[in-house]
């Protein structure tokens, strides 16, 4: 999918996102430090295995994030899948050490317990203060 050049500087300056998962009709949503790579247009998250999002996203893999800024007062919903990495996994190092150089949060990157979450953009829905609303990819 092709994402305009006001979304990827949207990704690519924020380091938050909200994430969204769910499980049997019941919501879950989480605060999460993100990095996206342009290259490969992915979101890298990392979560704890034995955590609600972790586990909602083993038996669910369609997935939300929501980004928002302040500086140009839009927001981006993001649709797509969730697709978990195991550890030691060769392309798992390299994603672990690009998500360490944009998060200045280790405690929750790196850990025996904390596994990488790889997000593929699918859909994205923009939209600003004055509510205009504009769909991407579907």
């Amino acid at each position: 999918m092709e994402i305009p050049k006001e979304i990827k500087t949207l990704l690519k300056n924020n380091k938050l996102c909200s994430m969204a998962t769910c499980w049997n009709e019941k919501p879950y949503l989480s605060l999460m430090n993100y990095t996206y790579l342009e290259l490969e247009n992915i979101v890298i998250l990392s979560s704890r295995k034995n955590s609600k999002k972790y586990t909602n996203i083993q038996k669910n893999k369609n997935i939300s994030l929501l980004i928002f800024s302040n500086s140009t007062n839009k927001s981006a919903t993001f649709l797509g899948t969730a697709l978990t990495l195991n550890t030691g996994d060769e392309k798992e190092e390299y994603y672990r050490k690009m998500h360490m150089k944009n998060c200045e949060m280790p405690q929750f990157i790196l850990g025996e317990d904390i596994n990488l979450i790889i997000f593929n953009i699918e859909e994205v829905i923009v939209s600003d203060r004055e509510d205009n609303v504009k769909y991407i990819g579907e």
